[in-house]
């Protein structure tokens, strides 16, 4: 039975806590084990590992058939198979080209065993040209030799001991264990595990019906593969015939070994086995221990929110804002759950980089809505910042919010009179008196202040002509739209 995530309903469980009983993915779990015990976030309890969630989340091997036979299609085995192929054929018959030749079978036995590997770990991507050459392929080579005469003497023994018919049942017994035998070669490394008699039925009990969906699927691969072979060697000539031969050969025992590793990581919760990543001991790298204690701590904030532990979450996202002042995406969620719990003193307190978000970003709903509450706590609140305070009135006259304008820039010059921004801040509050509230007569006296105050600014030559387009129209004439927050 599948089991699922309590707060990610469409994931696996695959953590189980044994106090509280509640059933979490990898992505809720806040502690990693190295090599010992995950904690509960409820209940701070121990929690156990477990592969039967991952079952949850596996495509079964029937679904992907087009992408086992897309699997031998990807440069490395490419590459391989081409290599193993090709390379003997220019070989000749002295000692050193049967060493080769051997070498290259060896090769292509490692890197078969190394898929089945690497896809019972999940990883849908061939391995690496290199693993077929980083060694042990000549004692996969022996082992796998070793099994083969074990089922010929099988068979050889119990026609001598019982006639064809007991022959028949070892030849059936054989081909059906086979795919077993080599899936518990690939897992344990061990030949007598691969030929136990209890340990190959246990293993295929284990998966149940599955395995003999699978085990169809092989004697049509099989089948497939005699005919292609067949029909190449009958069709072209013996220098042509046998390479072809070579290739296909290759390319059907990369999908049948990629479907085995397939159906051990679709089956590893019935197999016993755990993923490595489940065990995962603290990365050493800084900046990946870094990384991964801010992921498990975002992990521990969702889980308090879903629970209704809000002041928790917003100590977390604090404490984890105060680490990476600089991330838009934690700031965001803090400022989000501070305006939804009311925290208007914590809000206080991140006012500045809250503002500045919300402007960078044009969210002006947002920008006014913070505002508002923080004037409406705080009548007396201010923004220090005179470049942001400046960019943020720029925002609400545009979006036609002008008192609120107006209270942002009340006192701008006798606050930040140094500023490069102060003549630009009269000249909004002038168009946001003329334009907004009608008021062109408080628009004129700010405009002469300008004039008379910052004879250098690039506006004050305008200023005459402004006037009198204020005095005829009533409005003060828009500046050329620009991009961003330019004076």
């Amino acid at each position: 039975m599948d089991v699922y995530c309590r707060y990610h309903p469409t994931h696996g469980a695959n953590w189980q806590c044994l106090g509280c009983h509640v059933q979490l993915c990898g992505s809720c779990v806040p502690v990693k084990p190295g090599k010992g015990a995950a904690t509960c976030p409820l209940c701070q309890q121990v929690m156990r590992y477990s592969a039967e969630g991952s079952a949850a989340e596996v495509t079964p091997f029937w679904q992907r058939l087009n992408d086992f036979f897309a699997y031998p299609m990807a440069k490395d085995p490419m590459i391989l198979v081409a290599i193993c192929t090709l390379v003997p054929l220019a070989l000749g018959k002295d000692l050193i080209s049967l060493i080769i030749a051997i070498a290259l079978f060896c090769a292509q036995v490692k890197y078969m065993y190394s898929v089945i590997e690497t896809t019972s770990k999940g990883v849908l991507k061939p391995p690496e040209l290199l693993s077929a050459f980083s060694g042990g392929g000549l004692l996969l080579v022996i082992q796998q030799t070793l099994i083969f005469i074990a089922f010929g003497a099988l068979i050889v023994v119990s026609g001598i001991w019982g006639g064809s018919f007991l022959m028949i049942l070892a030849v059936a017994f054989s081909a059906l264990v086979l795919p077993a035998s080599i899936m518990l070669l690939a897992i344990e490394g061990n030949v007598v595990d691969a030929l136990h008699p209890t340990r190959l039925i246990g293993f295929i009990s284990s998966i149940g019906w599955p395995y003999f969906v699978l085990y169809g699927y092989l004697l049509l691969l099989f089948l497939g593969l005699g005919a292609a072979q067949d029909f190449v060697l009958s069709n072209f000539s013996q220098t042509l015939g046998f390479p072809l031969a070579g290739l296909i050969s290759s390319y059907f025992m990369l999908v049948i070994f990629n479907m085995l590793g397939y159906l051990l990581f679709q089956y590893q919760h019935r197999l016993g086995l755990t993923p490595d990543e489940a065990l995962e001991a603290p990365p050493q790298n800084p900046e990946a221990l870094a990384q991964r204690n801010d992921k498990l701590a975002m992990a521990e904030i969702d889980i308090n929110l879903k629970e209704g532990r809000y002041e928790a979450a917003a100590g977390l996202l604090r404490n984890l804002y105060k680490r990476k002042p600089h991330d838009l995406v934690v700031l965001d969620r803090l400022y989000k759950l501070l305006l939804e719990t009311n925290a208007w003193p914590e809000l206080l307190k991140t006012s500045k980089p809250v503002l500045q978000m919300l402007a960078d970003a044009g969210r002006i709903h947002e920008l006014k809505l913070v505002l508002r509450g923080l004037y409406g706590h705080y009548p007396d609140y201010t923004i220090n910042d005179e470049t942001l305070l400046y960019n943020v009135a720029q925002s609400l006259y545009h979006s036609g919010d002008f008192r609120l304008t107006l209270k942002l820039l009340q006192g701008f010059n006798s606050r930040f009179p140094e500023s490069a921004h102060a003549a630009d801040a009269i000249i909004v509050m002038a168009r946001t008196l003329a334009n907004g509230l009608h008021r062109a007569d408080k628009a004129k006296e700010y405009l002469l202040y300008v004039q008379k105050h910052y004879p250098d600014h690039s506006a004050t030559p305008e200023i005459p002509a402004w006037i009198e387009v204020m005095e005829k129209n009533g409005r003060l004439p828009e500046p050329v739209a620009k991009f961003g927050f330019s004076p």
